[in-house]
């Protein structure tokens, strides 16, 4: 039997293959890689930084390794540690593994020993203390007070210069209570979208500045001033808790330095001088935007400018939400008792404890502290929804059958503590 032959494709489809088929994609020709050279040449090319970042040690290891010098193999592992930062082989907090693996092996100290050095007083402190920083943002009210402030004001105050203030101001103070990079990554959003959406609009070239620039010094501003004042509070960076482990850590053996750089008397000396630095860099960035743009911005874009900030301020509820109330009262809860268990003017709360050779020592730290308020907002509810179940008088009344979330919520603290750094703390300190 002859093969059938498909029936002949109707005009309107003859017209739709003619249209259409110059605009299909055609595969890529099918060319030879090429010989074992040009194989290596490609692999080479395309793994350099982990080979360079690897070669490098193992060699170093092999040639300048001594049976019984110690303090050149400690040498040579920091060198290692030192050389996965600018290459980035790995992660940098993968990094701060590499002692587990090369004391023991290096005999250098026990496995035991060695893990014992990375959670110390300090580094729980800043696991737990890392949950306590992101009580503002669970909530969304870091999100809220940006907004309010950015939005204040009328169209005159959304020039340049005045978006560097607001924005600044905003990242500087909420970096002191908050995470500073969930902050910095909310208003970068913000001015970002805003700015953008300004920049494609129909615009003159002879009077209006460059948009694409004013963003990205405000940008900057709000970076700057984010890490400014993350450090005017003492658990809101991770160098000060850096700072203060390896204070202690230094102490004889047996022996406890006085708790000096506790929070309140930390804070008494840093904030003065984060805001006089807060100053000087939203002074610095206002200059710049003179310098750079030339030119003030037309008072019909400031007033398109307020209005898509408005715009997004819209999306968020206008009540404030019982979450957002309890948050806040539980972080000034906090603040108040770090700053009143111990100092040197106030005695304070804390049990004491005396050495012979030390000062009198609170015997309760701010480890502690911060471990029993991490317990109470992972126990405590966000509402008043359980009280239903008992005044209501029928069933339609009753609430839906499963537990409200606490105020700090553990799916959001886990993903946006970062583990991986812990591992590089804890080996610094």
């Amino acid at each position: 039997m002859a093969p059938k032959t498909p029936p002949p494709a109707g005009v309107g489809e003859t017209i739709k293959n003619l249209l259409t088929s110059p605009f299909k994609k055609k595969p890529p020709p099918k060319t030879p890689v090429g010989g074992m050279g040009e194989r290596f040449s490609n692999a080479i090319h395309n793994n350099y930084r982990g080979l360079i970042g690897v070669i490098v040690p193992v060699a170093a290891f092999a040639w300048q390794i001594e049976k019984e010098n110690n303090a050149k193999k400690v040498m040579i592992m920091w060198l290692t540690m030192t050389w996965f930062f600018f290459t980035q082989p790995v992660s940098i907090p993968v990094t701060g593994l590499i002692p587990v693996f090369v004391l023991p092996m290096a005999g250098v100290m026990p496995t035991v020993k060695t893990c014992g050095c990375y959670l110390t007083e300090y580094v729980m402190l800043l696991v737990i203390s890392s949950m306590i920083v992101v009580l503002l943002n669970n909530s969304g009210v870091d999100r809220r007070i940006c907004l309010r402030l950015v939005c204040s004001g009328d169209a005159c105050q959304y020039s340049g210069k005045r978006l560097i203030f607001k924005t600044s101001v905003a990242a500087y103070f909420l970096s002191m209570f908050s995470s500073r990079l969930i902050v910095t990554s909310t208003l970068t959003q913000l001015v970002t979208n805003a700015v953008t959406k300004l920049d494609a609009s129909p615009k003159n070239p002879e009077i209006d500045p460059n948009y694409i620039t004013m963003r990205h010094i405000i940008n900057n501003a709000i970076q700057t001033a984010s890490s400014i004042g993350s450090v005017a509070f003492f658990h809101t960076a991770m160098v000060t808790i850096l700072f203060r482990g390896a204070f202690v850590e230094f102490a004889p053996a047996d022996k406890e330095y006085p708790d000096i750089f506790n929070y309140l008397q930390y804070s008494a000396f840093a904030f003065p001088l984060s805001f006089v630095m807060f100053l000087l860099n939203v002074s610095y960035h206002m200059f710049l935007m003179d310098w750079a743009l030339g030119k003030n911005m037309p008072a019909a874009k400031m007033a398109e400018l307020r209005s898509i900030f408005l715009k997004s301020r819209k999306e968020i509820p206008r009540r404030i939400s019982l979450h957002e109330r309890l948050s806040v009262i539980f972080l000034i809860i906090i603040v108040i008792t770090f700053f009143f268990r111990w100092n040197q003017w106030i005695d304070g709360w804390a049990e004491f404890r005396r050495d012979v050779d030390s000062p009198e020592i609170p015997r309760l730290k701010d480890t502690t502290v911060a471990a029993i308020f991490v317990i109470a907002l992972h126990i405590i509810p966000k509402g008043y929804g359980f009280v239903k179940f008992l005044e209501a008088e029928t069933k339609s009344e009753l609430p839906p059958l499963k537990a409200e979330s606490a105020i700090l919520w553990w799916k959001f603290v886990d993903n946006n503590v970062n583990y991986g750094y812990i591992f590089l703390f804890g080996n610094m300190s």
